[in-house]
């Protein structure tokens, strides 16, 4: 009696699993599965059986697979998930949420590994310091909540902001964290420092803000957010540059643009008396000045260039 088996996979974890229909399946038969190389997943199935049998292999979501004639089955991969933005954030949070089970062991380990190493001296270092100590770690250039900002490193950055830090601590130039962050274009750690209610209208020494120097490095996205938190889109460093004045040195039309639909004066003057247009037309006669120009002299009047 010919016999057709069907042969259902499916994916417990990482594992899959052949389940066989009908049930009443000769409890005597046996199955072997052996991957080959090909593009398609492949798999190779051997019966030792009393009745002749032929079958087919179908995923759990098929309803009927055509049975082939040869002892060889082939069936759709099942999906992985990839398409499904909550599984992979679900999965993305027990990961960044769950520490391996050999973590505490490993640093235990460490801890007497290391205590081991040190010499009195040292260790006496250790045991003196129960929290940081920025007296210690820093130099009036060198600053460790600088050093994490510009490092993305932002749950160190926490650790020193949850044991007193102050989140506007400036270097010897006047600079704080947020400065930092948004001249190496760090845009998460500026979003994140801003949360943390950092002071967006710092100047640093030469009366610069965190605008001048977003608008400065081309940062788009940070000079938009900057304004958000309603800084002054016409403050003026030492010299009376705005930060439209440094937009039009960068000849960044997108930028200029932002700055003048959120109300940044074209007409403003530097201490040498340059304003933004005229730092256009220095440029001279190509292009870029043009086009400008016709931006610094219509969107005030209009706001639709």
């Amino acid at each position: 009696m010919n016999m057709t088996m069907v042969l259902f996979l499916t994916n417990t974890g990482n594992t899959p699993t052949l389940s066989f229909s009908p049930s009443h399946f000769h409890h005597h038969s046996s199955i072997s599965i052996s991957p080959l190389p090909s593009s398609l997943p492949t798999f190779t199935f051997s019966f030792s059986s009393s009745a002749p049998t032929s079958f087919c292999a179908a995923s759990k979501s098929q309803s009927h697979s055509q049975s082939p004639s040869h002892s060889q089955g082939f069936w759709e991969e099942p999906s992985n998930g990839s398409d499904s933005d909550d599984e992979f954030q679900e999965t993305q949070n027990t990961y960044s949420h769950t520490a391996p089970p050999a973590a505490s062991s490993y640093q235990q380990d460490l801890i007497t590994e290391v205590e081991q190493l040190l010499t009195p001296e040292e260790k006496a270092i250790l045991d003196a310091n129960k929290n940081p100590d920025l007296n210690k770690i820093s130099t009036p250039k060198w600053h460790p909540l600088h050093t994490f900002a510009l490092g993305i490193q932002i749950p160190l950055m926490d650790k020193l902001l949850e044991s007193g830090i102050d989140v506007n601590s400036v270097d010897k130039d006047g600079l704080t964290p947020l400065h930092k962050a948004v001249m190496g274009k760090k845009e998460a750690v500026v979003s994140h420092l801003l949360r943390k209610h950092a002071n967006p209208h710092i100047r640093d020494k030469d009366g610069a803000t965190p605008l001048h120097y977003a608008v400065q490095v081309g940062a788009l996205q940070t000079v938009k957010l900057l304004i958000k938190y309603k800084v002054d889109v016409n403050v003026a460093d030492n010299e009376g540059w705005t930060p439209l004045h440094l937009a039009i040195q960068g000849r960044n039309r997108d930028i200029a643009k932002v700055l003048l639909l959120n109300g940044a004066d074209s007409t403003r003057r530097s201490k040498d008396g340059k304003t933004p247009l005229d730092l256009s037309l220095c440029y001279g006669k190509d292009f870029k000045s043009y086009d400008l120009a016709r931006l610094l002299k219509l969107v005030p009047a209009n706001r639709d260039p």
